[in-house]
Formats: C-alpha cells, structure tokens, sequence
C-alpha cells in the first residue's frame, strides 16, 4: 500500500517521544508516596523503582501512540 509518510520520521519521534514520556512519568511517579511501604533511608531504592516503572510505562504509552499514527498512516 501507499503510505503518506516514510517510516524514518516515526522511528525518530519514537525515541524522542520516549524520553520525554519516560521524563514526565518519572516526575508524575514521585508524586506518590511509598515511605510507608519501604523502611527509613530508602530512598535510592524507591527512586530506582520509580526509574525502572517510568521507563516501562514511557515505552507502552509512546509504542501505542507512535503505533497509532503508523496505523493511520498506512490506512491513509
């Protein structure tokens, strides 16, 4: 089929979308409050925790997004 767009552009605002997402995720994630669930001085393990769930939750919100503009564009 005839896409509108090359596939180079997506694979570019895929990494940088993830960056950002990740970054906002990760900002939004210390909002919460888990001194309560981990012992006192322990805040390199709730921090790497928080690194490792924004990362996660970066890549599945900007795959589905940056998938749906792929899909759309392949429609189009």
């Amino acid at each position: 089929m005839l896409a509108l767009i090359d596939q180079s552009p997506f694979l570019i605002s895929r990494i940088i979308l993830f960056f950002v997402a990740t970054m906002f995720i990760f900002k939004a994630l210390q909002a919460i409050d888990l001194s309560k669930i981990f012992k006192k001085n322990s805040a390199d393990n709730i921090r790497f925790l928080f690194m490792v769930v924004s990362i996660i939750l970066g890549h599945l919100f900007v795959d589905a997004i940056v998938s749906l503009f792929e899909n759309l564009n392949q429609i189009l």
